[in-house]
């Protein structure tokens, strides 16, 4: 059984903000990034300038310290780092987007530099673990290869005894697969198809399916409060552009954190699957793909991972007054038709009053990277990427998280274009979406039942259900 982890954001932060000096760039960092939560806010927008200055005041105190052998090893720097990629995560704008993915790197760097020393308290381990969760995510965006990292017991494994422990640590241990898998599908699948070029794609669609089956395995051995429960049932939708809830099962979860390893669980398995999808359009003759068991079954796969994800939201941003209501006291109040025993969660336990506005935005702030992934999973209809795409917005809007607002301009555009000159032109996430092929789809594509069967692949494994 895996042990519970220490759930939470920036859990570290207190007592190193407590020991640093006023003068230093933990403060300074912290301040920027406190000051433009706060803009984002109605009436608030003078803030950003104050902001800003802080930020560039803070950019240039780090840059000292990085430069100081003694500063450098110092917990502050690495944490100082870890917030202005936070602050980037508020202001975003969409000639900055990559900025936070720098700041990553940096804190990468520093990590490197310390070594073992960084696991000399708890407190330094718990910063290697969470620099090590945003780094994974850096490269799987960038579809680069974790490097090795070097001077540490296990390198970014980190020592066996884990003092995070639990099933996020395992989690993050298992999605550092993912970044090379993505390196790799990204440049074979646009190579000049012949045999020797099917036979990898094979090779890589067989380890793809083997990393997807050790996420299934990891729902199986979780904590009985990491595990959720269903709380209702949504019956239709009217609108996708401006409904709250999407048609299907409502999750209730033990707190945000859970929720958040869930889908992140579901992003990184949206992200296997979505490469097995690819490996058999590019291998499948197009006229033959939708009656084969293998192409099916993964199309299956992903529109159930992307149900789950919409499935979470409701709980990330905080059921309406509506929803708390005692068990036979009627309908809630809401445009769509409800069917449900009971709206109380057993492992949510609502006190029958809103989450607070801090908690709401920590929930889209968890959402709004695993939304733009379900947005960007190729198989699922028009009216959900509509529906995603309206949830983004509403996170920019209301929990002022300006990452999310891009994403959801980007996801417009996405929508305007098409899916298939989307794919064409490579703007989705997941998608490596391969050219196609008449010559092989002629020859070639005769005998890719054969070199499937010979690789062991294997397609009945397939469905979430099975483990979620």
């Amino acid at each position: 059984m895996i042990t519970k982890s220490t759930r939470g954001y920036l859990g570290y932060l207190l007592p190193i903000y407590f020991d640093a000096d006023p003068q230093s760039p933990l403060f300074a960092a912290l301040s920027a990034t406190a000051l433009a939560a706060f803009s984002s806010k109605p009436g608030r927008k003078t803030l950003m300038y104050n902001a800003q200055k802080m930020y560039l005041n803070a950019v240039a105190m780090i840059q000292k310290a990085v430069a100081d052998p003694v500063e450098a090893k110092r917990d502050a720097t690495i944490v100082s780092v870890l917030l202005l990629g936070l602050y980037e995560t508020v202001t975003c704008t969409e000639s900055n987007l990559p900025t936070w993915g720098q700041h990553i790197d940096g804190a990468v760097a520093l990590v490197k530099y310390r070594g073992d020393d960084l696991f000399r308290s708890p407190l330094g381990a718990r910063i290697f673990y969470w620099v090590r969760a945003q780094m994974v995510v850096n490269q799987i965006t960038r579809c680069q290869p974790v490097q090795q990292l070097a001077g540490i017991a296990e390198g970014w494994k980190g020592p066996l005894s884990n003092p995070e422990g639990g099933a996020m640590s395992l989690l993050v241990v298992l999605s550092m697969q993912i970044p090379t898998l993505r390196a790799t599908a990204k440049e074979l699948l646009q190579r000049p198809m012949n045999m020797d070029t099917a036979a990898e794609i094979v090779d890589l669609m067989f380890e793809a399916q083997r990393v997807d089956r050790e996420f299934a395995a990891w729902t199986l051995n979780i904590p009985d409060d990491w595990k959720y429960t269903i709380v209702g049932m949504i019956q239709d939708m009217d609108n996708p552009a401006t409904a709250q809830y999407y048609p299907g099962p409502l999750h209730g979860y033990h707190d945000l954190w859970a929720a958040n390893i869930w889908n992140n669980y579901r992003s990184n398995r949206i992200f296997c699957q979505m490469i097995i999808l690819n490996c058999l359009e590019r291998l499948i003759p197009s006229w033959e793909r939708t009656s084969t068991n293998e192409y099916c079954s993964t199309i299956v796969t992903l529109q159930t991972l992307v149900d789950h994800v919409c499935s979470s939201v409701p709980f990330h941003l905080g059921f309406p007054d509506s929803f708390y209501v005692p068990i036979g006291s009627g309908v809630p109040n809401n445009s769509q038709t409800l069917a449900m025993d009971d709206l109380e969660s057993p492992l949510h336990k609502p006190d029958r009053t809103p989450r607070s506005k801090n908690v709401v935005s920590m929930g889209g702030f968890f959402l709004t990277w695993q939304l733009h992934v379900a947005f960007n999973t190729v198989p699922i209809p028009e009216a959900q990427r509509i529906w995603l795409n309206n949830r983004l917005r509403y996170i920019g809007n209301v929990c002022g998280i300006n990452q999310a607002t891009v994403l959801a301009d980007q996801g417009l555009v996405s929508l305007a274009m098409g899916r298939s000159l989307e794919r064409a032109r490579g703007l989705t996430l997941c998608d490596f979406a391969p050219p196609r092929d008449l010559e092989w789809e002629r020859t070639g594509g005769l005998i890719w039942r054969q070199l499937l069967r010979q690789a062991g692949y294997s397609d009945n494994y397939g469905d979430e259900s099975l483990y979620d």
